[in-house]
């Protein structure tokens, strides 16, 4: 398990190491899917994904296969990271800031991010002026369980709701490029997404001018803890320009 943690971070550990596992090889390799499956998962020809998953549903439980989703979307979403970034760097563009960015002076930018840790769901939300002045924001405990691609969504729908009766001209920052995509093709997922991205939509339309960036992680750094603040007091709290100070040195740590 320490040796998962290492290699995957916390928040993967937990749903590897509940997928069925079996020793194969030198005593410090494990072989996941192979127990009780004589290896179907690995060696069956499979003409797609698609098909590979449908056979999954039928020889995974519930659980394990829960687990097995969450681990291939979030490899899926650092490979679009690994991608997106060495495209930038093969382009030869700006390097790419490890801190927050301060927006144009006419506009407000909400940074926004969700952790899912065991069954809950937590949500961090942020908003900064262009003088890095905090405006306020909420981090959200939701005791329940959400599939991941709702759980990337939910922290952008809390921003805009929270959002949009307050400012006209907004800059939204999430560090999850599907998610993004998705924004910037206006072609919502009907198997994924479905109607909340239509939702999500509408609720745009009360903003003269908005922009959804994809950022790196390094670059949500408030509203990654803002997450980890929501899961640790289990508890959803909103804030304003009177922030908590626990707030206030997440945010100076932040700008510099």
């Amino acid at each position: 398990r320490d040796r998962v943690e290492k290699l995957y971070g916390n928040e993967l550990c937990d749903h590897i190491c509940a997928l069925s596992t079996v020793q194969h090889g030198p005593p410090d390799q494990i072989v996941w899917f192979h127990n009780k499956l004589n290896g179907r998962l690995l060696d069956s020809p499979f003409e797609s994904g698609i098909d590979w998953l449908k056979d999954a549903t039928r020889l995974l439980d519930l659980k394990a296969f829960k687990n097995l989703i969450t681990i291939l979307w979030n490899i899926w979403n650092g490979c679009n990271n690994i991608c997106f970034g060495a495209r930038r760097m093969m382009l030869g563009g700006p390097p790419r800031s490890h801190r927050w960015i301060k927006p144009s002076i006419d506009a407000i930018k909400i940074n926004v991010d969700a952790a899912i840790f065991d069954s809950v769901v937590d949500i961090g939300i942020i908003a900064r002026d262009y003088d890095g002045f905090v405006l306020g924001g909420r981090a959200v405990f939701l005791n329940y369980k959400m599939d991941i691609e709702w759980a990337e969504m939910e922290p952008l729908r809390e921003g805009i709701m929270w959002d949009r009766n307050n400012v006209t001209r907004a800059l939204f920052e999430t560090d999850c490029v599907s998610l993004v995509n998705q924004f910037k093709s206006r072609q919502g997922d009907i198997l994924i997404f479905g109607f909340r991205l239509k939702e999500i939509f509408g609720l745009l339309e009360s903003f003269i001018n908005f922009k959804i960036k994809w950022v790196a992680h390094s670059s949500n750094k408030v509203a990654d803890s803002l997450c980890k603040l929501a899961i640790n007091k289990r508890c959803t709290f909103p804030f304003n320009m009177e922030y908590p100070s626990d707030i206030h040195g997440l945010v100076l740590v932040d700008a510099c």
